[in-house]
């Protein structure tokens, strides 16, 4: 999708169709996770947030000049956030509502996307990432998770 892949949400489900059909296979779907939490009196609460949204578009941009349909989705905006709530402003769902969430979600994309990979931007995410992915790829979806941390 080379005029831009993050359009997923502005999409209507024709044109998702339309994508697919272009070049005979599905789009892969790239959903960035995040969190509400303090960072410092410096940061906004939503820096893991706007870390995993900024690096899924760079992805997103690098992918779709090998001539793969991606859509980048509205970022799931809440994660496992625990250590950090005695932080004024922390929201945290923890890893059971968060392990639901991505679960349905990934169930329910690879119905008509070929993949989802999450881009994960909090490290309090990545054990909770790491059973959805599991279970899903037992389920035989086609699934990934990645980390917006250089190593």
């Amino acid at each position: 999708m080379s005029s831009e892949p993050s359009r997923f949400a502005e999409l209507t489900s024709p044109e998702v169709r339309r994508l697919a059909a272009q070049d005979s296979s599905r789009p892969i779907v790239l959903l960035p996770v995040g969190a509400v939490e303090q960072h410092g009196p410096h940061l906004p609460l939503a820096t893991d947030t706007m870390i995993a949204n900024a690096v899924t578009r760079a992805a997103a941009e690098r992918l779709d000049t090998t001539g793969a349909t991606v859509l980048v989705a509205p970022s799931v905006n809440y994660g496992a956030s625990g250590e950090h709530e005695g932080f004024a402003g922390t929201v945290s769902i923890g890893h059971e509502a968060l392990f639901l969430l991505l679960a349905e979600y990934g169930r329910s994309a690879t119905r008509w996307a070929s993949g989802v990979i999450f881009v994960n931007g909090h490290g309090g995410n990545t054990a909770t990432l790491t059973k959805v992915v599991d279970l899903l790829r037992y389920e035989g979806r086609a699934v990934a998770w990645t980390s917006t941390a250089l190593p």
